[in-house]
């Protein structure tokens, strides 16, 4: 005689919290799994909703930051997320972050983070403005003028004008092999060396390649060793990265 199988029915419920609500020291933010469906992540934020709203009840208004994670949303489906957040009358969403950029932003990054290499002599009256990092392989004379958006790095002599974060950067810098510049500036600081020319002294400023950045909050400019430039553009994009994610 046959054996009967006893067929027991898979459970359908999530592994896991899809949404969790979790307290910071800035306030509470909501992470969204970015690995289920988008139908699945909307009932359980329903769900999760109509359980919340009795624990905010009547309380104070409550700001959260919504954290998407590495999941893509239209515009409408982030305005269905909000609008149930939000029915949870005390809350009120003022940030929402997600680690997905679309193609435009992409193709924006990439035009102004990108490097671009040019070999030439600047001379003087000629300017050479860059989108994004510029490379320069040969020297700018006195007179000739460089700038860039982003870092300005030159492998030859500065005797001009070099200008880097030219859209405001305070974290872009301005390197070169041989540094006797007549004119620096990042963002909004500025290194002027005009008693240098009235001396005609063209000396080097340094005696082995630097780079030029904003050192502090007050907006002064200061040198560096060459060979130390890479653990500074790290620490830089490391604190770019965690104002990205605060």
């Amino acid at each position: 005689m046959a054996q009967a199988l006893e067929v027991k029915q898979m459970s359908t419920e999530p592994s896991k919290n899809l949404v969790t609500i979790k307290g910071t020291k800035d306030g509470l933010t909501v992470l969204l799994d970015d690995q289920c469906s988008f139908d699945e992540l909307i009932k359980e934020l329903k769900e999760k909703m109509k359980k919340d709203k009795q624990v905010f009840g009547n309380g104070p208004e409550v700001e959260v930051k919504v954290d998407a994670g590495y999941r893509y949303l239209r515009s409408h489906q982030k305005e269905q997320i909000i609008n149930l957040l939000e029915e949870a009358e005390p809350i009120l969403v003022g940030e929402f972050h997600s680690k997905v950029i679309t193609r435009e932003q992409a193709e924006r990054e990439k035009e102004e983070g990108g490097l671009t290499s040019v070999a030439k002599i600047v001379r003087s009256g000629q300017v050479l403005r860059i989108q994004g990092d510029v490379l320069l392989l040969g020297d700018v004379n006195p007179g000739g003028i460089i700038e860039a958006t982003g870092n300005v790095y030159i492998l030859g002599t500065l005797k001009g004008t070099a200008r880097a974060g030219i859209e405001g950067s305070k974290n872009a810098v301005v390197c070169a092999s041989v540094m006797a510049p007549h004119q620096i500036s990042i963002s909004d600081a500025i290194f002027y060396a005009p008693d240098r020319y009235e001396k005609k002294d063209r000396k080097p400023l340094f005696e082995e390649p630097v780079y030029a950045y904003i050192a502090n909050e007050d907006v002064e400019i200061s040198f560096e060793k060459a060979r130390l430039l890479g653990q500074f553009l790290k620490k830089t994009a490391a604190q770019k990265e965690n104002s990205l994610n605060t």
